[in-house]
């Protein structure tokens, strides 16, 4: 290996330490399955190492890996027969109190109980802020599609979770946007839910899985010895 290839290497090995337990905790936030979340993220990890040279010079080369994976575990969903989601067997990090963690899995048993549609959407629109367009497009549904299924989502979650009523219930915000927001272009803050109530409980969870992701000291060198196995299988 000469030292040009070996730089380029080095690189992605920093960013693969960098940032694959920050994405498998979001992937495992759309996924009742820790397998499938691990596979998806892994497959985007691959294909981002067989394309680093363009990737490296993206400003945000984490959110493609992101995106990547979403697509290949929207795949997986979409062959699995209705009712196979379970909740994900997650390790409780050290630092996370008894309530923090028992609502933390509460909420992960109720994204679990939704169908895959409604998970996904709601996760990708209402925790990592992509517009009602760009989820159509990955997971090839109908902005209407989405809308729907973000909204019967998030009103299953507000009613498990016995979370009071706010303006948003009484006027859906997703089934018909502001029209200076553009057609397709909605997304959640433009539609003023960045302190409702669900979006929170999101964001509690996906730091609480975070940490739980890092908890595993195994976990991150497992992940590095599947992907090598990927590679020398694909050559």
């Amino acid at each position: 290996m000469s030292a040009e290839q070996a730089v380029p290497q080095r690189d992605f090995e920093a960013f693969f330490s960098h940032t694959y337990e920050r994405v498998l905790a979001q992937v495992i936030m759309l996924s009742g399955h820790r397998e499938d979340a691990e596979d998806a993220t892994q497959e985007a990890f691959l294909e981002a190492y067989r394309a680093w040279d363009r990737i490296a010079g993206y400003d945000l080369p984490e959110a493609w890996v992101y995106r990547v994976s979403v697509q290949r575990l929207w795949k997986t969903h979409r062959r699995r027969r209705t009712g196979q989601d379970r909740l994900p067997d997650i390790p409780v990090p050290v630092q996370a109190g008894p309530e923090q963690s028992a609502d933390a899995r509460e909420v992960l048993r109720l994204l679990a109980t939704l169908p895959p549609r409604q998970r996904v959407t709601m996760v990708l629109f209402c925790l990592h802020g992509w517009s009602q367009r760009e989820i159509a497009k990955t997971l090839r549904m109908t902005r209407g599609g989405v809308a729907a299924n973000v909204s019967k989502a998030r009103l299953t979650l507000k009613e498990a979770l016995d979370m009071a009523a706010d303006d948003t219930s009484r006027h859906d915000p997703f089934m018909s946007g502001p029209k200076s927001a553009g057609a397709g272009r909605l997304n959640a803050g433009q539609v003023g839910l960045s302190r409702d109530p669900v979006v929170m409980a999101l964001r509690n969870v996906q730091a609480w899985l975070r940490a739980a992701v890092q908890a595993d000291p195994e976990g991150l060198g497992r992940a590095r010895t599947a992907l090598a196995r990927r590679l020398e299988e694909g050559r």
